[in-house]
């Protein structure tokens, strides 16, 4: 999580989001599995990145919360486990762009979109970030500084879902599907089954046709959890769709020019660094 190139600033975006240092209750860290032992008390105080098992006194660190020790043995670790870590990097890297307008120059938010290349979602033991992350998207909606921010799915059932039912819809149109149209028509499941993504999402799907040429499954947050989610609910979803127009990609089919220049420079693991993010932001500061 201390990236030298990003100088920290990952690790205070965790910190930040699991303290929900937004707000000014300073509470502790929510209650986590000890590393060390089977105690699944193990917390840390307000702000802190290294403590102390209540139980067996192993040391314990801030990204302990996040579980990666539940998926590894004591001699060996499976190939989910970088997955899990490279999907939590790039939230991680997603909201230190946020916290940094946030924390900095807050009206610069109002000119920003920020993409995420993927789901708006956090699968299994590491969905614990999930909930903070939709109280804060609440409060900055609720403050009159709404984030804009979307991710796009271009493969798994949703993608596929999609060219199943994209050549059907109209040009420029778009579709907010419910629980229960999810899992019958995408997942096939019984609709008596728990509610999709009420754990692990912190967007709701859209179906999105522009053209014949490009086709979206989007994540577009609500905010707090909504089972049957509307137009209405999706965070500055009108602003979304206008811009869409504007960023598409001339080379590829379905993509988006954003996310098409960052594959061509390199991993968003590793590039931009923390200065670059303070160079866009300085620039920001100039304007006009």
């Amino acid at each position: 999580m201390k990236d030298p190139s990003l100088e920290g600033e990952v690790l205070e975006t965790l910190k930040w989001i699991a303290y929900q240092k937004w707000d000014e209750s300073k509470r502790e860290l929510p209650d986590f599995q000890c590393p060390h032992c089977d105690s699944d008390k193990c917390s840390l105080p307000y702000d802190t990145e290294i403590g102390k098992c209540p139980r067996c006194s192993g040391e314990v660190f801030v990204t302990d919360m996040l579980g990666f020790h539940l998926e590894m043995a004591d001699d060996s670790a499976p190939d989910s486990v970088a997955m899990s870590y490279m999907s939590i990097h790039e939230t991680l890297l997603l909201f230190t762009g946020i916290r940094y307008f946030w924390q900095g120059r807050r009206e610069t938010l109002g000119d920003c979109l920020f993409i995420k290349d993927g789901p708006l979602s956090i699968r299994a033991q590491y969905s614990k970030l999930v909930e903070p992350i939709r109280r804060f998207l609440t409060l900055a909606r609720d403050s009159g500084v709404p984030v804009c921010l979307l991710g796009q799915e271009k493969t798994g059932a949703f993608a596929e879902h999609l060219d199943l039912i994209a050549d059907d819809a109209p040009i420029r149109s778009y579709f907010v599907p419910s629980h229960n149209y999810i899992r019958e028509e995408v997942q096939h499941r019984p609709v008596a089954s728990a509610d999709y993504g009420k754990d692990t999402n912190y967007g709701a799907k859209v179906f999105v046709r522009l053209n014949e040429r490009h086709r979206f499954v989007l994540n577009i947050p609500t905010g707090s959890y909504i089972r049957d989610p509307h137009d209405s609910d999706l965070i500055r979803g009108p602003d979304i769709f206008a811009t869409l127009p504007t960023i598409l990609s001339a080379r590829y089919e379905n993509a988006l020019l954003p996310v098409e220049l960052a594959h061509s420079v390199a991993s968003l693991s590793t590039y931009p660094s923390a200065k670059v993010l303070s160079m866009f932001a300085e620039a920001a500061r100039r304007k006009p």
